[in-house]
């Protein structure tokens, strides 16, 4: 700790870093701050190969999983009816990942075959979801069906399943 004299006397100390402090009596004081190493000056090491060999191996377990989960899921057929516009398509969105997660961006566009029937296919989990018919337009927008949502009972043990979509209005 410098003393009072030394204080007054900055010139006698020779110091790499200083900075000037204005105080009240006619004298300056200069303060002393040690230069210190941050942690991230410090070189970190990573073992970047073991990482990906890690990560490769849990997508791989993941992906494992789901394909064992999906075997047993029931095939779901939405079959629509309804005649659009020029750029203009069908989404089926509802409360399941298969289905968007209520999300129309996320959710799976049904395909256009003759005569105007919209279809898709997915093996959907099995229990309870809400789903609606949802019209994406050429700008981009969506438009929801009217009304409230409808129901989808997936059952545990049916191999496969029809859905025909029916009714749909707008606002």
């Amino acid at each position: 700790m410098l003393t009072q004299r030394q204080m007054l006397r900055p010139q006698a100390r020779s110091y790499s870093c200083r900075r000037p402090v204005k105080c009240f009596a006619s004298a300056s004081v200069t303060t002393v701050a040690r230069p210190t190493q941050t942690a991230s000056e410090a070189p970190i090491e990573v073992d970047v190969e073991a990482l990906n060999k890690r990560l490769e191996a849990r997508a791989k377990a993941m992906i494992q999983l789901e394909e064992q989960e999906v075997a047993t899921r029931t095939k779901v057929k939405f079959i629509l009816k309804q005649r659009v516009g020029l750029g203009e398509s069908w989404k089926m969105v509802g409360k399941c990942p298969e289905l968007g997660s209520m999300v129309p961006e996320v959710a799976p566009y049904m395909q256009w075959n003759n005569g105007d029937v919209w279809t898709y296919e997915a093996k959907i989990r099995p229990g309870t979801f809400t789903y609606k018919a949802v019209l994406r337009k050429p700008d981009g927008q969506y438009l929801w069906e009217d009304g409230k949502d409808r129901t989808l009972e997936v059952p545990v043990d049916a191999p496969a399943m029809e859905v025909d979509i029916a009714n749909v209005r707008f606002p």
